[in-house]
């Protein structure tokens, strides 16, 4: 560059780089790299001279547009809260699935007051990924990704940009659609989550009930790399994820002749050789054939199913007194730590109390009280477990049903192992199934549906080793 058009930048006033670079910090390394190559900086408005003094005058002038800039920051989130809390909308576009409304005019200029309202086709459209996501299209279940490529190859877009992973995702975790649309959730700059306290709940016409939304975070948590297998949800291929060598590491399929043949291999073998394992490949076809055939024939026999049915009941029927006292004891726990939430509320709202003094407080309430309810929920679920309704004539239908489709690699036989195995273990010429009880109780109680209300445990109790 020519020394002659690099000589000034101009600018009439140092308010905009505190703004532009967020701290004074930021703005005095860039002017520091400016001056590198022969570009200083000059104020019509406030003029500094170009030594020590002059630049220790630009550093106080920045640092008093960056305090200036947060006072602002701080009075515009206050207006936006409180805009928020009476229930309007802060920002220009809706969540998808919503429109905006006019709900009124305030201020000496009028300012529109938003609302959010349902935009009917949108809404479809959500209501859609929620049914894929949990019920599936015309069988098991599906993932996020194959929603947006179903969606897309149909032509059903995100207000004319095609669907992607993240996308769904956003709209399977966002509380908006089931009627709460949260204000305040996030730090605008670090986009880390703030604590709930600082959270502003807006009512809003709901797209789906709140049943829906809790199915679905729960698959969203059960599917989480950290409690399932991802190959497990996205292979083809009917025992990756669930497959084991004797060694523990998992088998993987491999292929031979270009293709043409498939084997489960050890993974320890693959990658460290013979000296870490020596278990050899095994043909894939015929290795799923043998476990479909040991599922059809034990672990869906009639017998072994009231077995396992008439063992939870005996372990209920045990332990159901002590549950119960339990709950009971949590409920008052639970009422205790919601009287003292809101007593700390009304102190804050009389001002006996700084809201800075009872954070602290408010935190240990919210964390006790979730853990209650969590607590609660786990003993409620195990009470509430379906075995009532097994009779011994629907045991018998349902392992007629489970026998005659888990004959063949089939994506109902894959979404079957993968909701009701919790590992499959290959020793030389021996296989062990192991998998949840509760899994197969809920199988057998919706009629063989793979849909069924809970997310299955994995917990592996009902074919020990």
């Amino acid at each position: 560059m020519h020394a002659r058009h690099r000589r000034l930048l101009m600018q009439s006033s140092f308010t905009a780089f505190p703004v532009s670079f967020g701290t004074w910090y930021e703005f005095a390394l860039y002017e520091r790299r400016l001056k590198k190559y022969g570009v200083i900086i000059l104020s019509i408005t406030q003029q500094t001279s170009d030594d020590p003094a002059g630049e220790m005058a630009r550093r106080i002038f920045s640092l008093f547009d960056e305090y200036q800039s947060k006072e602002n920051a701080k009075h515009t989130l206050r207006g936006m809260s409180e805009n928020a809390r009476q229930g309007y909308f802060n920002g220009s576009t809706a969540p998808f699935g919503y429109k905006t409304i006019e709900a009124g005019r305030t201020g000496a200029h009028g300012r529109i007051k938003k609302k959010l309202d349902l935009n009917p086709a949108e809404a479809e459209v959500v209501r859609k990924i929620f049914d894929f996501y949990i019920s599936g299209i015309d069988g098991p279940r599906i993932g996020m990704k194959d929603i947006a490529k179903r969606l897309n190859e149909r032509g059903i877009l995100m207000r004319g940009k095609l669907w992607r992973v993240q996308k769904i995702h956003e709209v399977l975790s966002s509380q908006t659609y089931m009627g709460l649309h949260i204000f305040n959730k996030f730090n605008s700059k670090t986009k880390q989550t703030k604590d709930e306290a600082d959270w502003i709940k807006v009512p809003v016409p709901s797209i789906i009930d709140a049943d829906l939304f809790e199915r679905a975070t729960r698959l969203r948590s059960a599917n989480m790399p950290k409690m399932c297998v991802p190959r497990r949800e996205t292979s083809p291929n009917l025992l990756t994820g669930l497959l084991k060598c004797d060694c523990g590491a998992s088998m993987v399929v491999i292929t031979g002749k270009g293709g043409q043949y498939r084997y489960y291999s050890c993974v320890n073998r693959i990658s460290k050789g013979k000296k870490a394992c020596t278990a050899k490949n095994f043909p894939a076809e015929r290795l799923e054939g043998l476990v479909l055939d040991a599922v059809r024939q034990k672990v869906c026999a009639p017998d072994h199913m009231r077995q396992i049915i008439d063992a939870l009941k005996t372990e209920l029927s045990k332990t159901g007194g002590a549950e119960r006292e339990r709950i009971k004891k949590l409920q008052t726990e639970l009422k205790t730590i919601e009287v003292a939430q809101t007593r700390l509320l009304e102190a804050v709202e009389t001002r006996a109390l700084d809201l800075d003094m009872v954070r602290d407080r408010a935190q240990q309430h919210k964390a006790k009280k979730e853990s209650l309810l969590i607590e609660m929920a786990g003993l409620s679920r195990k009470r509430e477990m379906p075995l009532g309704i097994i009779t011994p004539k629907k045991i018998d239908a349902v392992s007629r049903v489970l026998r005659d489709r888990l004959t063949t690699s089939t994506p109902y036989s894959r979404a079957y192992l993968k909701a009701v195995l919790s590992e499959v273990r290959l020793k030389e010429d021996e296989i062990t199934i192991s998998g949840s009880r509760s899994s197969l109780v809920g199988l057998v109680s919706s009629g063989g549906n793979l849909n069924m209300g809970s997310v299955p445990s994995f917990v592996q109790d009902w074919c020990p080793r």
